[in-house]
Formats: structure tokens, sequence, C-alpha cells
């Protein structure tokens, strides 16, 4: 039995837990199908009958978003880097790295309801002597010229990482 997990947004994004399923997590959009496999993603255009667009190469590509107006796809690795495409031109792919010290850590990223900003969950290893141990934040980058980011710190209730099977 195919284990999924929704998680919420716009889109129906969800986690597929079968150890045997090849397509980890899945985004669908009302026109594109885009399957992230861990190592490489496929973009399916469901208006027209052309191959999908695959890449391959990633390194723990776990989670992504798809921005309201459909125009582009932001693909999260588990680790210090993500990555951004135009949907019409996925050839074009933008690499960007979290801020010095950070890293993402099974969590998801989201567009905001309007699309302005992308929001990457991170994770920073804090080795004060009073209270060592992971801090929780939330990244908010412009959607358009993603310049570096302003820094959220949430509590680990707030931080959106994958819907864990029962």
């Amino acid at each position: 039995m195919t284990e999924r997990r929704p998680i919420p947004g716009k889109w129906q994004r969800s986690f597929d837990f079968d150890p045997h399923t090849r397509a980890f997590f899945t985004i669908a959009t009302d026109r594109y199908e885009i399957v992230l496999r861990g190592g490489s993603l496929t973009i399916a255009d469901k208006t027209t009958p052309s191959a999908p667009f695959r890449k391959k190469g990633f390194r723990y590509l776990y989670t992504g978003d798809v921005s309201p107006d459909e125009k582009t796809l932001a693909v999260l690795e588990n680790g210090k880097h993500f990555y951004v495409l135009s949907l019409a031109s996925p050839i074009a792919l933008r690499r960007l790295t979290l801020p010095r010290g950070y890293e993402s850590l099974d969590g998801y990223p989201s567009f905001s309801p309007d699309g302005a900003q992308l929001l990457v969950p991170a994770v920073r290893y804090d080795h004060s002597a009073d209270d060592p141990g992971y801090r929780f934040y939330v990244c908010r980058y412009d959607a358009h010229t993603f310049a570096p980011p302003a820094l959220e710190e949430v509590g680990a209730d707030r931080y959106p990482a994958w819907p864990v099977p029962l």
C-alpha cells in the first residue's frame, strides 16, 4: 500500500513514503505534473503531448513548490542548495545557496500566496554552552531577485518539515 502524505499550499504536493516507489515527491498544478526522485526531476506539461523535461545530477532533491502563477518552480535539496527555474524554459536552472552556516534538513519550500516571496526552511546548529542544539529558521527570499533573505527564527513546531508517516 502506498503511504502518501500531503503538505499544505496552493498546489497538490505530496510525499510518497513507499520504499518501492521511484517518485518521492509530486507537485500537481493545473498545468504541470512535477516529480522529484532525489537525484532527478521530471516536469510534464499536461497541455502538450511533448516528452517531459528531465534533469539529473541533484543530491537529495526531495521537495519543492510552484509559484501561484505557475511560472516558477523552486526545488530544495537537503543541505545548502536550492534551485529555481522557469517552467516555460526549464533548461535555465538557477542554483542558489542558503546563507553561510545554514542548511535545509527535511523541510519544504513554499511560495507566499501572492507569489512575492519564497520561504525556504533552514536550520543552524548553535554551539552555545547554555542550550546547544539546532535552531529553526525560515529564509524569506524575494521571489524575483532572490537577493539575500530575511531570516526569521521559528520554533520547531513552525518549521515546515516533511509530514512523517505514522
